[in-house]
């Protein structure tokens, strides 16, 4: 049974008895944000995405780029997905990162092809004080990232 609506759930529950679809119904969220394109191949760069409301924690996130992006082991830009401190702002040490390199990276994007990142659901936490970041920096002469959109699923503690 597909659960679409609250009333759903409760249908749902009462047939099969199943806390673990009312408890993921419940805990789990997710949240897109669209992202522009790079103005120039060489921006760095700081997305806020999401405010910590709950304490949670990640369980996927990715990023789903809306053009083509065109490897390269020099010119490339490395996105990383961050946990910051909503007070100051200041982005922490990245839950993972990748690169658009050719070798060791993620190799040429394609439109409408998810590039994910490796989220360790265990470790990778958030207090009610933090938030969650994207941030993109280049090495070389860069690379232009073309508008994308974050896709952050989370559990709530």
């Amino acid at each position: 049974m597909a659960i679409a609506t609250s009333t759903d759930l409760l249908i749902h529950y009462a047939h099969t008895q199943s806390e673990t679809d009312v408890d993921y119904v419940l805990r789990y969220r997710t949240t897109r944000v669209e992202r522009a394109a790079d103005a120039l191949a060489a921006d760095t760069s700081v997305h806020y995405l999401m405010t910590g409301i709950k304490a949670g924690r990640l369980t996927s996130a990715s990023v789903l780029p809306e053009a083509a992006l065109t490897a390269h082991d020099t010119n490339y830009a490395t996105l990383s997905i961050c946990p910051y401190t909503l007070a100051t702002g200041v982005v922490a040490a990245a839950y993972d990162a990748f690169t658009t390199m050719i070798t060791g990276g993620t190799g040429d994007w394609v439109a409408g092809v998810a590039e994910p990142f490796t989220i360790a659901p265990a470790t990778d936490v958030f207090a009610v004080t933090q938030g969650i970041a994207l941030t993109v920096a280049k090495a070389g002469a860069g690379v232009v990232v073309p508008r994308c959109t974050i896709e952050i699923e989370y559990s709530i503690d």
